[in-house]
């Protein structure tokens, strides 16, 4: 297998780590604060108590680590070097330079396809997140009593 082979394939694993982060967090942020998601009107105050979670940090920091090794394979698969402009921006606003290092990367057909891709990912981690917390929420909340359903 040549070497830019075993990039691409090293960079889609490194994908399905982020879908498979998202999913455990997911299941993880669910089973530790499943009081706060059984009360819909506490919603609010579950989304503030899991923003500011230890879990939900480690959660940021485990992607930023993803997405600086995928970043690192594709400049290494490209033979470009990224300047330190571009790597702190990548810790501060990922949304916005991700997607710039890939318009400026890519080939001009190239380029709405890698973006595009970038967002598909994100909005992918998302949906595994919530289904982690789908799943957890279906083995840890409790079924409603009998007496509750009326029968």
């Amino acid at each position: 297998m040549t070497e830019p082979d075993l990039l691409q394939k090293r960079k889609t694993q490194v994908v399905a780590a982020v879908f498979g982060v998202s999913l455990v967090i997911g299941g993880l942020l669910a089973a530790q604060h499943v009081e706060l998601f059984a009360n819909p009107a506490a919603m609010q105050d579950a989304v503030q108590t899991i923003r500011g979670s230890g879990l939900n940090i480690a959660y940021q920091l485990a992607v930023l680590l993803l997405c600086f090794t995928w970043l690192e394979m594709d400049s290494r698969q490209l033979g470009i070097r990224r300047p330190w402009w571009l790597n702190l921006g990548v810790v501060f606003f990922t949304s916005i330079f991700v997607p710039y290092y890939l318009y400026k990367t890519r080939a001009p057909g190239h380029r709405g396809g890698a973006v595009l891709a970038y967002f598909g990912v994100l909005c992918g981690s998302v949906f595994a997140m919530l289904a982690g917390m789908v799943l957890a929420l279906s083995f840890v909340a409790d079924p409603p009593s009998a007496a509750g359903r009326g029968v």
